[in-house]
C-alpha cells in the first residue's frame, strides 16, 4: 500500500469508515434474513451475499464509495478527507469518479484554505 492510499484510509477511518461498514453490514445481514425463501428472491439474495463479502473485505473502490456516501450524509466530513481523496484520485484515475461526487466545499473549508 502506498503512502497516498494509507493516508486516505487512515483519514477515512478517522471520519467513521469502520462504523459505516459495520452499520451497512448489519443492514445487509438484516435484508438477507428478511428475504423470503422463494425462487424469485434467490437472485437478490446472491447480490446481498456478494455485497456482504465486499463489506467484509473492502477494496479501495468500496472504501471510496462509502466515503462519498458518508460525506453526502454529513458534508462537514468532506474537509477532512478532500485533499487525501484528491491525491488518491490522481494516483487511481478509476476512483476520480467518486472524488467528483464529494459535496462542495463548506464555508469553513474555504476559509481554512484561504488562510
Amino acid at each position: 500500500m502506498s503512502r497516498i492510499e494509507g493516508e486516505f484510509l487512515t483519514l477515512a477511518l478517522e471520519i467513521g469508515l469502520a462504523e459505516t461498514i459495520a452499520e451497512t453490514l448489519k443492514d445487509v445481514e438484516r435484508a438477507i434474513v428478511d428475504l423470503p425463501d422463494t425462487q424469485s428472491a434467490h437472485r437478490h439474495r446472491r447480490r446481498l451475499e456478494e455485497q456482504r463479502a465486499s463489506l467484509r473485505n473492502p477494496t479501495l473502490r468500496n472504501s471510496a464509495a462509502l466515503v462519498v456516501s458518508m460525506c453526502a450524509k454529513n458534508p462537514a466530513l468532506t474537509g477532512t478527507i478532500r485533499r487525501a481523496f484528491a491525491d488518491l484520485a490522481e494516483r487511481h484515475p478509476d476512483l476520480a469518479w467518486f472524488y467528483v461526487q464529494l459535496p462542495a466545499a463548506t464555508v469553513d473549508e474555504t476559509l481554512r484554505r484561504a488562510s
